[in-house]
């Protein structure tokens, strides 16, 4: 309910709408304040009686606004002259706020020169600090941003935090006890705002001058670019360079070599002879440190000597012969900066402990060995100067990179950018060929003592690749002639599966064998093997071992209609390793494991014979024709086009089988052909079609099922009962006979 009418406050009185404070880093004017509410801004704040408009005040020009703080100072001494401590110091920061909120009012940012005077030559050095310049401005521009974007928002966040206590403020009654400690309160936290929105215009004013002068800084090198003249004194010096840090490599190559070779073996038993032999080692560490600092600095000089000699270089293969050199040099530095991350934790962590063991020294109460506590002191200190050292060889791999980068900018100005970025793709092909051979060779593990490489696994799976490859041609070669040859497609389906289990042990061994792998061993592996085959790949082995005698026994073949002992019917597909695929006369593919055919009954219908006879059972009424019967179902079957017609002791016949309760029952036995061995319910139902249509022709009639019901005479007096009859549907249509 509070806030509700807040808002209706805010929404009907127009001076509570001008709370929002105008002098925290908005473009009202001095003016604009002054003319909008002269009477508001006529007489020092109280903090009993602030109005909505009151920091008008102090919105005013420089020396006014002195007079104006003067003011305030004495009308706040004088109201609390008589409160606490507390009060009088916020009242004393509240001035000392308004006090420097005026001095950084009248401060603004110093412009740059809008001239700019570029020399007619520039030296190298000149150019790649410049350029360095460029970088340093641009980060220190970056991060000045975001603190700009984050002091925006937190100004933003006061703002309203002050709106909202000004607010209260104003609801307020005149005879509250802490209306002067709040409004108190309020001024405070304006003025404290204030100054940070005038330094906020301050760093948005310089900001905008570090763009103007990174935007000249940019103009100037790249005007540069094209004016950097190589004197030979520049040569000289550069020589020099190159010789002073060569000496320094040197130099630092044998200091190491000295601190290895004076190394002895202390008596680690002793805590005196423990802190020696962990000072010698840190004294080592920084020993390897500086000269990987000599290392890089001697690398920087030469990129920067071929960087010069670049710059004199017209031709383009020369150009490249040098870019090829430096290369070379930035791959030191490279293989170095990959070293750093690991010296620089170790030394962190010899830090730590160093600070850990002086300071369990000086805090144990027992008498401690003055030679004890200077070693200490003395590693403590060497890991500090190991510290110094990877900062100073950081410094050298961010140069070192910094010429490179420059190089390439100067060669992508020569050579252009098409040339350039063939070369750059050259260059990179051949760092990751690099990078495959050192890799490659590297060893992963071992099998039977053999060390098996990432190269060596690339040569097995190639090997295994080609194999399959050829057993896949193999077999694609034995299908075609298969088509050519007609009829011969089992034998040749076979052939082509024998020969891809062939082709791929022979490529297995071939590729295990090119990596040093001893396949005698083999066997020991397979005996060890033989329990886990034995348990858990049993039916895996049965499946493969019954696939095989399958194929070589060819009781199987691709094309045959097979019935299994379960029920299912249907023509064998393939013959895989596991499994084998029939396809039912629905058209649904069965995986049937290899063993089921081995194992089971299996009836194959197409095994020696293509045709097969079947049997169509029907039935006729009693008194029915006989032979009109047999004439009707040979005319049926000649109608139908399945039959095999024409061959010897292939006819069809017409059997009387049984007299049935209700018909008499006859099979029609007929040959049909091959293709429809593979059909049997849909070759049943064409010969029942037909031998429907043919019974109907020659009006034979096909009986329903019937029962006839004899009555004995002495019992026909029950029979008249309706209530014997147990069952109201049944209905008797039957004449009583006498026996």
């Amino acid at each position: 309910m509070r806030y509700f009418l807040l808002i209706l406050l805010f929404l009907v009185n127009p001076v509570l709408g001008q709370i929002a404070l105008p002098g925290l880093g908005d473009d009202t004017s001095l003016a604009d304040a002054k003319s909008s509410h002269p009477a508001l801004a006529s007489k020092p704040p109280n903090p009993l009686d602030l109005s909505a408009g009151w920091w008008r005040y102090f919105n005013v020009e420089s020396v006014e606004l002195s007079q104006h703080i003067n003011q305030s100072d004495a009308l706040l001494k004088k109201l609390t002259a008589n409160e606490s401590i507390a009060i009088k110091a916020q009242v004393a920061d509240l001035i000392e706020n308004l006090q420097r909120y005026r001095e950084l009012r009248d401060k603004t940012a110093s412009e740059p020169s809008a001239t700019l005077n570029f020399q007619n030559n520039y030296s190298l050095r000149q150019w790649l600090d410049m350029t360095r310049k460029l970088q340093t401005l641009q980060a220190e521009l970056q991060s000045d941003s975001k603190d700009l974007e984050r002091d925006e928002k937190k100004l933003a966040a006061a703002r309203q935090c002050l709106d909202t206590m000004m607010a209260a403020y104003l609801e307020l009654p005149d005879h509250a006890v802490d209306k002067f400690t709040q409004g108190l309160q309020v001024m405070s936290l304006w003025a404290e705002q204030a100054l940070d929105a005038e330094s906020l215009r301050l760093k948005k004013a310089i900001l905008a001058v570090s763009n103007l002068q990174l935007a000249q800084l940019l103009k100037e090198i790249n005007t540069a670019r094209s004016r950097i003249v190589v004197s030979e004194q520049d040569f000289e010096q550069i020589k020099k360079d190159i010789h002073t840090a060569e000496q320094g490599q040197i130099n630092a190559r044998e200091n190491l070599t000295q601190l290895v070779a004076v190394v002895e073996l202390e008596n680690l038993d002793t805590a005196e002879g423990t802190a020696r032999s962990l000072l010698s080692k840190q004294r080592i560490n920084h020993a390897i440190i500086k000269e990987a600092v000599a290392d890089a600095l001697l690398s920087r000089k030469r990129m920067e000597y071929l960087l010069m000699q670049m710059l004199r270089v017209e031709d383009g293969n020369a150009l490249s012969g040098l870019k090829a050199e430096l290369q070379g040099y930035l791959d030191n530095i490279n293989n170095i900066k990959d070293k750093l991350d690991v010296w620089q934790e170790k030394a962190e962590n010899d830090q730590v402990r160093a600070g850990k063991s002086l300071a369990s020294l000086f805090v144990s109460t027992e008498k401690q060995n003055s030679n004890l506590v200077i070693q200490t002191q003395n590693r403590l200190t060497e890991v500090q100067n190991t510290l110094l050292s990877l900062q100073r060889l950081n410094g050298e791999i961010n140069d070192a990179k910094f010429i490179a980068d420059r190089a390439e900018s100067l060669v992508a100005d020569k050579q252009g950018m098409l040339i350039t970025g063939l070369t750059n793709l050259n260059t990179s092909v051949s760092q990751v060929w690099e990078w495959l051979s050192d890799h490659l060779e590297a060893s992963l593990f071992k099998i039977s003592e053999t060390p098996v490489t990432l190269l060596g696994i690339l040569r097995v799976i190639v090997v295994i690749t080609l194999a399959w490859g050829l057993s896949h041609f193999v077999r694609r070669g034995l299908t075609h002639l298969s088509e050519r040859q007609g009829g011969s497609l089992t034998y040749l389906y076979t052939l082509g599966r024998l020969a891809h289990y062939l082709i791929l042990i022979i490529g297995i061994s071939i590729g295990l064998s090119s990596i040093g792998v001893d396949l005698s061993n083999f066997a020991l592996i397979a005996g060890a093997l033989s329990l886990g085959v034995g348990f858990g790949l049993q039916a895996i082995v049965s499946n493969f071992v019954s696939g095989l005698i399958v194929l070589f026994e060819r009781s199987l073949r691709i094309g045959d209609f097979v019935e299994l002992s379960s029920g299912l019917a249907g023509e064998v597909k393939a013959i895989n390793v596991r499994s084998t695929l029939v396809t039912t006369t629905d058209m649904v593919d069965i995986l049937v494991p290899n063993s089921e055919f081995v194992n089971g009954q299996v009836i194959n219908w197409t095994l020696t014979d293509a045709s097969r006879r079947i049997h169509i059972p029907f039935g006729v009424a009693y008194g029915s024709d006989k032979d009109l019967v047999r004439k009707a179902a040979l005319e049926a079957v000649n109608n139908t086009s399945h039959t095999v017609k024409n061959r010897n002791n292939r006819e069809p016949e017409v059997w009387l089988t049984n007299f049935g309760d209700s018909s008499l029952d006859f099979e029609l036995v007929v040959w049909v052909q091959p293709h429809a061995v593979k059909k049997p319910q849909r070759v049943k139902a064409a010969y029942y079609w037909e031998l429907e249509t043919a019974l109907h022709k020659y009006g034979i009639e096909i009986p329903f099922p019937q029962r006839d019901l004899h009555i004995r005479s002495g019992l026909a007096k029950a029979a008249e009962k309706p209530e014997v009859i147990s069952d109201p549907t049944l209905t008797v249509n039957s004449t009583p006979k006498s026996e």
